[in-house]
């Protein structure tokens, strides 16, 4: 097994046992979030990291422009989370994410495609109900 983020064990070991968290697991590229009530778990920028304890979980990255790193929202498509949006801190804007292949890359094998990632913005009412916890 590869390394795991911060704050993941218990989650994994949750699961082990047949439990999952009753709520979205916020991946911070920000590091700690004192004040968060969901599972938070902490993201290095510069560790790869294994990201099965993940799947069918629904995921929230808490990055800002100068935080964001696309190679941790990838990896993490690859264990298939239920769902995966992106809260950006720094403009209090909120999104769903996919993991897509580009164009060009489709014709290749699966294992060699190039991804980007497909961000869509939330309304104005969603960006709010998130900042109150809803």
């Amino acid at each position: 097994m590869g390394v795991m983020p911060f704050g993941s064990m218990p989650i994994l070991k949750a699961r082990q046992q047949g439990k999952r968290p009753a709520d979205m697991i916020i991946v911070s590229m920000m590091g700690r979030l004192p004040d968060e009530i969901n599972p938070v778990v902490i993201a290095d920028r510069q560790l790869p990291y294994v990201w099965d304890w993940i799947r069918g979980l629904a995921v929230c990255f808490f990055a800002s422009p100068d935080t964001y790193l696309a190679k941790h929202i990838f990896e993490c498509a690859k264990a298939l989370p239920s769902k995966m949006y992106l809260w950006d801190c720094a403009g209090e804007k909120g999104y769903d994410i996919y993991v897509l292949p580009t164009v060009e890359s489709i014709q290749r094998p699966r294992a060699e495609w190039d991804l980007k990632v497909d961000a869509t913005r939330w309304l104005p009412f969603q960006e709010e109900q998130f900042m109150r916890g809803n």
